[in-house]
């Protein structure tokens, strides 16, 4: 299934994607700070459903192939804006590439500040299903309807627009989630199948304890490492 083919395989290749770059192989954070739009998960039971994820590995004994994050940390990304340590063509075209990367955050946040919502600020999402890949584990999500999904991508469009970023690569094809864990080791695959069984498991839970989620006001944040994104203002 996922774990089995897709990660267990990858035994003895280069280290999961994120490994000594946002977590150690302790699951212990290291900076890689920016600035971002995001959504906290606020409601209690809904965290609580996403932390199920983890508590279920955990009983398996399995939870150590990930750096899992604090249930406060869940969010989905409404526009991924800055990383100090992403440039090229990912850097906004009108920043000197050279340019520190909190004088950049103060840039692109100083352009959102006045920023018209123009919509609903809350967004009707639902649960798509757990998400593995050798960046780590997550929930994939999309709009509860096509027409509430374009309407979220119409507003990535404006801040991407407001921010400079609009020709950046993947900008189109980004994929809405919540992150709930860093792969930090490759499992063995006899770890690998008894994992797929309890992922299995897992899934099934948090799809029927939370099919839906509601999610925003967007808040735009600043952030030091992957545990904690500290809002700055909501977009109104």
């Amino acid at each position: 299934m996922r774990l089995t083919d897709a990660l267990a395989a990858r035994q003895g290749e280069a280290a999961p994607t994120y490994l000594d770059l946002r977590f150690d192989a302790q699951g212990h954070a290291l900076p890689d700070p920016g600035c971002t739009v995001i959504a906290h998960v606020r409601e209690p039971a809904a965290n609580a459903a996403l932390a199920t994820v983890r508590a279920t590995m955990q009983a398996a004994g399995l939870a150590r192939f990930w750096a899992w994050l604090p249930p406060a940390s869940f969010h989905m990304t409404m526009f991924d804006m800055l990383l100090h340590g992403r440039r090229g063509a990912a850097w906004p075209q009108h920043l000197s590439p050279t340019l520190s990367g909190r004088l950049a955050d103060e840039a692109l946040i100083e352009a959102l500040r006045g920023f018209s919502l123009d919509t609903d600020p809350v967004f009707a999402m639902k649960l798509d299903g757990l998400t593995l890949s050798p960046s780590g584990m997550g929930v994939a999500l999309s709009g509860r309807t096509p027409a509430e999904d374009a309407r979220l991508r119409a507003l990535r469009d404006r801040l991407a627009a407001a921010t400079g970023l609009a020709a950046r690569p993947g900008h189109a094809d980004y994929r809405f989630h919540v992150t709930l864990a860093y792969l930090i080791d490759w499992p063995a695959p006899e770890d690998a199948r008894e994992a797929d069984a309890m992922l299995s498991e897992a899934e099934s839970a948090l799809l029927g304890a939370l099919p839906t989620l509601d999610l925003g006001p967007p808040e735009v944040c600043l952030f030091d490492d992957m545990t904690e994104f500290r809002p700055l203002f909501t977009l109104s």
